[in-house]
């Protein structure tokens, strides 16, 4: 990655967009779409993982997970031509969606002013039945971010468990639900991510949401305090077209670069009437890091992403389109973040937030996870809790790509599920230096 080796690159970007498609006879929906994109070599190419939800509509819940590739032409000063090719898998919000596999092309006219891109064009989607298609207008905003920044800077940031529970809400019922989260810090100022389902009676339901808030440090007291907004839906929560706004704090304690928070807060629909407060207790880790290479007191550490099909086996078995994060490894431990979305056998709706603890001496590893999974059919509307023990292997091709493969063996599910299954995938390991 450019000082790190002259094949990969130190240039990635956000992007932010929004598209709309039909669905017979129901209308239109209205999605959100945010990438994240690796740019190859430093150059006008890129390829990327994207979430698309709906944000518009009546198909709060509706979120689809996959990948994005395109590249950028100039055609004048600062001008350019914007194709790009984006496959996502998914569904939810009993929209009309068959096995899932959401396909869309878009060009798009391109501003780009230093690190800030803006572009309008077109867009066509397909949806895997037909049933719901169409092309529409394209607003697209990317921002550019490259490593080999300099002056040198450090950044703090931080990523957590998020285990919530809530008593007062819509559907007045106690909920729980689990998810994963992180921070980036500025001096006083913060931005965050988090992404949360439902494990109990709202099985389905999913949120994926951000913030901004102010912070303050008293010893090893930290005090925060947010704004949110995203989006979220399923599980028959009355959303409306999914938007979401809320509020939260949380009080942390931080002791040898790892944290344990307890928050409270509350979402709600801003075009539908549910809404839910909550407290939840945040587990992770703080940690320093630069891009820049052998900076005293740093470490070498990868960024490892694992995109993986994981297949489920037996008559009601089906596959799934994933990623994985590597949160956190000391030895041969490694704590892991996991998400899946289903593309066959019509569970279009279906995805699943999972966390692993690995264990990995060698090559050979073996792990349990743990989390929910809901939607097209299964664990709808009820609890929506999984837990596996896997078996497998990953094989270094290189410095930066690893095979992986695994077993896996269902060893409780809320409700009926697939008991057998395995997985195969790549590891993306992106090189940086930290400071916990």
């Amino acid at each position: 990655m450019g000082q790190f080796s002259p094949g990969f690159s130190q240039t990635t970007s956000i992007e932010f967009d929004y598209l709309q498609v039909v669905e017979a006879p129901k209308g239109p929906i209205g999605f959100m779409g945010t990438a994240a994109n690796y740019h190859v070599k430093d150059g006008p190419s890129y390829f990327g993982i994207r979430l698309n939800n709906a944000a518009l509509g009546t198909r709060a819940g509706y979120y689809t997970f996959g990948y994005q590739a395109g590249t950028t032409m100039d055609i004048g000063n600062n001008w350019s031509l914007h194709p790009k090719l984006m496959f996502t898998t998914g569904g939810g919000a009993e929209s009309n969606d068959g096995s899932g596999g959401f396909l869309t092309t878009a060009l798009l006219l391109q501003h780009r002013t230093n690190t800030l891109e803006w572009g309008i064009g077109g867009q066509y989607s397909y949806v895997s039945t037909g049933v719901i298609q169409g092309w529409s207008p394209m607003l697209n905003v990317r921002l550019h971010q490259n490593f080999e920044r300099q002056p040198y800077v450090v950044s703090q940031a931080q990523i957590f468990t998020n285990v919530i529970y809530s008593t007062w809400n819509e559907h007045q019922r106690n909920t729980g639900f689990v998810g994963v989260g992180g921070r980036l810090f500025d001096t006083h100022t913060y931005k965050s991510v988090y992404l949360t389902a439902a494990v109990t009676d709202l099985g389905g339901y999913m949120d994926v949401y951000g913030g901004y808030g102010i912070f303050g440090d008293y010893g090893a007291i930290r005090l925060l305090g947010e704004i949110n907004a995203g989006t979220g839906g399923g599980g028959k929560a009355p959303a409306g077209g999914g938007l979401l706004g809320g509020i939260q704090g949380e009080l942390q304690w931080h002791h040898g670069g790892k944290f344990v928070g307890v928050s409270s807060g509350v979402l709600k629909s801003l075009d539908g009437p549910f809404y839910f407060g909550f407290t939840g207790l945040h587990t992770g880790i703080d940690f320093h890091y630069t891009a820049t290479q052998n900076e005293n007191g740093f470490t070498p550490m990868n960024l490892s992403i694992e995109n993986g099909v994981r297949t489920y086996l037996g008559e009601d078995g089906f596959s799934n389109l994933g990623i994985a994060f590597r949160l956190y490894r000391k030895g041969v431990v490694q704590l892991r973040g996991e998400s899946y979305w289903a593309f066959t056998d019509g569970r279009g709706a279906y995805a699943e937030g999972l966390f692993g603890l690995r264990l990995q001496p060698n090559i050979w590893f073996i792990e349990t996870q743990v989390g929910a999974g809901a939607g097209g059919g299964i664990n709808l509307w009820g609890a929506a809790a999984l837990a596996f023990v896997n078996a497998g292997f990953e094989i270094p091709v290189n410095d930066y790509w690893d095979v992986t493969g695994r077993g896996i063996y269902n060893v409780y599910s809320s409700q009926a599920f697939p008991t057998y299954g395995w997985q195969l995938g790549m590891t993306f390991n992106i090189p940086f230096n930290t400071q916990f």
